[in-house]
């Protein structure tokens, strides 16, 4: 699902993107768009699936497209960029990294209410969030498990690899912005908004470990996804992958923040869970893995994963203060987290 703090009016987004193509298709008699559809995952933009007809007096052609519009009266983020996102897509796709197409960003918010980024959209399926515990991938044999993972492992790779300054993409993080000082920075004052200025002391406590023992000298600069998970990558009936997808955390950084991200959330996923999945790869040969179709080793890892859990473990606390906001008050809610634990584990 989708945290913000309003519920958008689908029906009135509908009609406004009926609006829009009727306008950005003068030459057609008829443009119809059927009911948004809505993904049951994700906690970020707010993801639509929509399909158009157009009609003219020979033909008549239909569109499918996944809009994105930031969360309704506020997120997970302070700001959303849907110019960034379309630019990262449009230089991967031309990179031959699997994205899907962007269409358009829409600035003017008379049409919907806000504004929206549309890109094609790519047949297949997402998995769940608990893959692990349930799902299709859990039900697969072990060997299409393991040809997930390692798979996933190259295209984190191959991101990894590209030229981000050939395609344009240094104005992600910017020269001044680079480097794990300005990461730390950003993570520290990211926690203290997400939490309301109520930040954990295990999460303050990471934040000083992480300045005292930086990296030195820090790994190459690459573009980083920023949230590479096997739930963000849109699947064939035959697990092959056919999108990689929700580039709005993407930066310019080490790739180590990308592959403790993957790799580290999804060993406390698993742990969890009681296990891993029997065909996945263990935790060091995922790194090396990814360490072989990088062609250099994996710098400081035990580092990159304490700074990747603060950050996805901050995330969550924004989700919390959402959440808690609205009404809901589970026991999951409360108490230290899982990312939590691990983090005291690693920073002793």
């Amino acid at each position: 699902m989708t945290v913000a703090a309003e519920a958008r009016d689908l029906d009135a987004v509908r009609a406004g993107l009926q609006h829009w193509l009727t306008a950005r298709h003068p030459e057609a008699d008829e443009v119809r768009v059927g009911p948004l559809g809505k993904p049951t995952s994700g906690y970020s933009s707010e993801t639509l699936l929509v399909d158009a007809l157009r009609s003219t007096r020979d033909h008549e052609v239909e569109d499918h497209f996944v809009a994105r519009l930031p969360p309704a009266g506020g997120g997970i983020f302070p700001d959303y960029d849907l110019s960034r996102q379309a630019e990262v897509q449009h230089a991967l796709v031309k990179s031959g990294i699997p994205a899907a197409k962007p269409v358009t960003v829409e600035l003017d918010e008379r049409w919907v209410g806000a504004p929206f980024f549309l890109m094609e959209r790519v047949d297949g399926d997402t998995l769940t969030e608990g893959y692990v515990a349930a799902g299709r991938l859990r039900e697969a044999a072990p060997d299409v498990q393991r040809k997930v993972h390692t798979e996933f492992l190259d295209a984190l790779a191959d991101v990894h690899r590209v030229d981000w300054e050939a395609l344009g993409l240094g104005v992600l993080t910017p020269p001044g912005a680079r480097g794990l000082v300005h990461d730390i920075d950003r993570a520290e004052e990211y926690a203290a908004w997400a939490a309301d200025g109520e930040v954990p002391s295990i999460l303050t406590d990471a934040i000083a470990w992480l300045r005292a023992h930086r990296p030195d000298p820090e790994p190459p600069l690459s573009l980083c996804w920023g949230d590479p998970r096997l739930g963000n990558v849109v699947y064939g009936a035959d697990f092959s992958q056919h999108a990689l997808i929700d580039w709005e955390m993407a930066s310019i950084g080490p790739a180590e923040l990308d592959l403790a991200w993957f790799v580290g959330l999804h060993d406390v996923t698993a742990q969890g869970a009681g296990g891993d999945l029997p065909g996945f790869l263990t935790h060091d040969e995922a790194l090396a893995r990814w360490a072989d179709r990088m062609g250099r080793a994996v710098v400081d890892y035990r580092w990159f994963e304490i700074m990747s859990l603060l950050r996805s473990d901050s995330i969550y606390l924004r989700i919390r203060v959402m959440l808690l906001a609205a009404g809901m008050d589970e026991p999951w809610l409360r108490g230290e987290t899982p990312g939590q634990i691990r983090i005291a584990s690693l920073i002793r």
